[in-house]
């Protein structure tokens, strides 16, 4: 298990190395969503976040390796943990939930089960992936209504989770974003017409091994949103074999590890070319 408290150890290490550590919101409960940030604020910046939906937390320790492991002197902001009431919620049930009223919720759209450990969603049972601005409640599996996943909530950006992160990727403003999700060992590029950065997107599709595929029947997700507004090379990277239950992929992390040891030292290079 790979929870906040882990998380906290990892960020301490990481400042003590020289990372810089700030926090770039709060989650609907309070909870402070931290970044780190390593190398360069001069030419092109890479923004990566994991963790945005609750389940695919293993994501959280394998951005936190690839930050410690990362040496450049090119500008690499990181967003290890998005959804951390989700996460939570995953890994300690409703225990995690503060509120009488909030855990009734949450217990009825789970369907009366207290087991979360597929729960995608936020506190607020919004697929905080299908909540950005991008041909909105389009998808193909997006539902209108509160639910374990692809709920795309009230209006974009609806969430404070997904405001944090807009505003980190405005300020920013990335030439390369990497938004890390389990599993299927596949990477999606493009939005709609626009796909740039598609040697870059080789690159790391070769450096990984996993198939680089265009994105069909996505609408909502932040890569989405940060192709459509920035026309600058996304990808969305799906970590782990498809058969392997979300709760296990932990026990992989050193294969996984692997196969991203190198996405970052390319998509920094890359940054600076698409800057």
């Amino acid at each position: 298990m790979y929870g906040l408290n882990e998380l906290q150890t990892d960020l301490d290490i990481l400042q003590s190395q020289g990372a810089e550590i700030f926090d770039i919101g709060y989650t609907l409960l309070g909870r402070p969503i931290p970044c780190i940030f390593k190398g360069s604020k001069t030419g092109g910046q890479t923004l990566l976040h994991a963790s945005i939906h609750a389940r695919e937390w293993v994501t959280t320790p394998l951005v936190i390796k690839m930050m410690k492991n990362y040496a450049g002197d090119h500008g690499v902001w990181c967003v290890p943990m998005v959804n951390i009431d989700g996460v939570l919620l995953v890994q300690q049930g409703l225990s995690s939930i503060p509120e009488q009223s909030l855990k009734d919720f949450l217990l009825n759209v789970n369907g009366g089960s207290a087991d979360f450990s597929l729960w995608k969603a936020n506190a607020r049972a919004v697929d905080l992936n299908v909540n950005f601005n991008a041909r909105w409640g389009e998808g193909a599996q997006n539902v209108t209504y509160p639910s374990p996943a692809n709920y795309i909530g009230q209006y974009p950006f609806s969430e404070y989770e997904n405001m944090a992160l807009r505003s980190l990727t405005e300020r920013v403003k990335p030439s390369v974003t990497l938004s890390y999700h389990a599993k299927g060992n596949v990477i999606y590029k493009g939005f709609g017409c626009v796909d740039n950065g598609k040697v870059c997107a080789q690159r790391i599709s070769d450096s990984t091994g996993y198939p680089l595929l265009d994105s069909f029947d996505s609408a909502g997700g932040y890569k989405d949103w940060y192709v459509a507004t920035f026309q600058k090379l996304g990808l969305t990277i799906e970590v782990g074999d498809e058969n392997i239950p979300y709760a296990q992929l932990i026990d992989y992390l050193p294969q996984i590890y692997e196969q991203n040891a190198h996405v970052l030292d390319i998509a920094t290079e890359c940054a600076q070319n698409l800057s």
